[in-house]
């Protein structure tokens, strides 16, 4: 019975098919973490004409080990690595908000800016991370995902910005989070995983040598053993919600 309800639900607040959306907002906290996630994904669609866009909220500038980096320098070297690794995936434009990596920025500050972005672009679908994954400790992670959400839920409110409710007469279809526990969408990305790992090398600031193959091995491992629960060799998970979804809505973590 409970069952049949939740298809009814699915049936009734039809989930976004990335088959058939023609464009995308893809919105990461850092350089890199669409990449290392769904890059195999981003270039399935790019091939297939799917209009795809990055967001990157912060300037990438803290993520390192290396004595004498500074912040300027490494801000600068993780721009290069991603338009270098966007192109390789086929994404058509970055747009970078150079917040400060891990800094005291707020949710609301991010959601303005997405908000502006949404309304100017109009997308299909906006994908960024799940900032409700257990245990994720990184408050750049929380911020982007919380902030990308808050925007798909609050964009159509023209009281926000003062805009004229003419210019929102468009729907974005849903919200599609990548570094997720509880995905309910895997999508097929055969034939898509060397561009993925050939992105991810691009992030030379990020990644050497051991910790490529690492990533090689558990990203190869776990699409197939995901690829294998739909009949097909790769597959990359997401959790995938109807716009409608993501307020006052508690069989969200069932569908």
């Amino acid at each position: 019975m409970e069952r049949e309800f939740l298809e009814e639900l699915k049936g009734i607040l039809k989930l976004p098919n990335f088959d058939e959306i023609k464009s995308v907002l893809c919105v990461q906290p850092h350089p890199d973490d669409a990449d290392v996630a769904v890059g195999a994904t981003i270039a399935k669609l790019t091939d297939s004409g799917v209009k795809v866009t990055y967001i990157t909220v912060t300037d990438g500038s803290l993520g390192t080990q290396k004595k004498g980096m500074t912040r300027e320098k490494l801000r600068d070297i993780r721009r290069k690595e991603q338009e270098e690794a966007a192109k390789v995936l086929g994404v058509h434009d970055l747009i970078w908000l150079d917040f400060l990596d891990g800094g005291d920025y707020t949710v609301e500050e991010v959601r303005k800016e997405v908000i502006s972005y949404i309304r100017k672009l109009k997308p299909d679908l906006v994908l960024t991370v799940d900032p409700f994954l257990p245990y994720e400790t990184h408050p750049d992670h929380r911020k982007c995902g919380l902030a990308s959400s808050e925007a798909v839920l609050f964009y159509r409110f023209p009281l926000i910005e003062d805009v004229e409710p003419e210019s929102l007469d468009f729907q974005v279809q849903g919200i599609a989070y990548f570094f997720t526990s509880s995905p309910n969408l895997l999508y097929c990305v055969d034939g898509y995983m060397e561009r993925k790992f050939e992105a991810i090398a691009k992030h030379k600031s990020q990644f050497d040598e051991v910790s490529l193959k690492m990533l090689r091995w558990y990203f190869e491992r776990k699409s197939r053993i995901l690829g294998e629960k739909i009949g097909c060799e790769f597959a990359e998970p997401f959790k995938v919600l109807n716009a409608g979804m993501i307020h006052s809505f508690p069989e969200a973590c069932e569908v």
